[in-house]
């Protein structure tokens, strides 16, 4: 047998031999940074919002270009995280990148809240964190297992995707306001699956669990789920 798969075999052998104290661990790590990641966020955003006037708003409008490169950036940055896992073994740089990655879209998003005032800010942020509970307490109590469907998960997804689309080019291009309703509902369909496949993957009851070791990459991959639907309500009254 090559030394490869042998290696491969006594890997697998550890991370199904691990202890349920550790996995138990793992997950309070990762909803504690996952919660960490949230309230570092909305006390940013509520800082914006409250000190949003004619100086802030102009700046903010004046480095558009620069809040795009960031988002983008930040991106980047947690693609290189997800995809390395090397990176993801280092205690300084994963801290660093994860820092990075979280800030950058809080930052970024800082664009779209200063389109907005406190009360729609807090509603937004707590009908996304609604969402998000649900969602994860389904993962948590029903007994299917998502993760063993991960390929039929992702091309209904991108089929889901396809249609989100054609449905924000109708709105763009022929000025309609009904299809952004169509756009957020398919979103929201989109991205549930994905939060409860996460979740499962976190608890570690699946044929799929995260490593160990994963824990800041959970976290941000959960935040995203989150940012993916509290995005939507800032445009939950369009004008067009």
């Amino acid at each position: 047998m090559d030394k490869t798969k042998i290696l491969e075999f006594i890997k697998s052998l550890t991370e199904r031999a691990e202890k349920a104290e550790d996995r138990r661990r793992f997950v309070f790590r990762t909803f504690l940074l996952f919660i960490a990641f949230l309230l570092l966020a909305v006390l940013q955003w509520i800082a914006i919002t409250a000190l949003a006037g004619s100086k802030i708003t102009a700046l903010v409008y004046s480095h558009e270009v620069a809040l795009l490169i960031v988002f983008f950036m930040s991106i980047m940055f947690f693609l290189m995280f997800a995809v390395s896992s090397q990176i993801r073994k280092m205690s300084c740089m994963n801290w660093i990148l994860t820092l990075l990655v979280v800030e950058g879209q809080i930052v970024a998003i800082g664009l779209l809240v200063v389109r907005t005032n406190m009360l729609r800010l807090l509603l937004g942020f707590l009908v996304a964190l609604i969402i998000i509970v649900l969602a994860s307490l389904v993962a948590i109590f029903v007994s299917f297992d998502l993760t063993k469907y991960a390929t039929i998960l992702f091309l209904v997804d991108f089929i889901m995707l396809v249609l989100c689309v054609y449905t924000i080019t109708y709105f763009l291009i022929l000025n309609l306001s009904w299809p952004f309703f169509l756009y957020a509902f398919v979103i929201v369909l989109l991205v549930l699956p994905i939060v409860m496949y996460h979740v499962q993957s976190v608890m570690g009851n699946g044929q799929e669990r995260t490593a160990l070791h994963d824990d800041k990459l959970s976290a941000l991959l959960l935040f995203h789920d989150f940012l993916a639907l509290y995005m939507l309500t800032f445009y939950w009254r369009p004008t067009k």
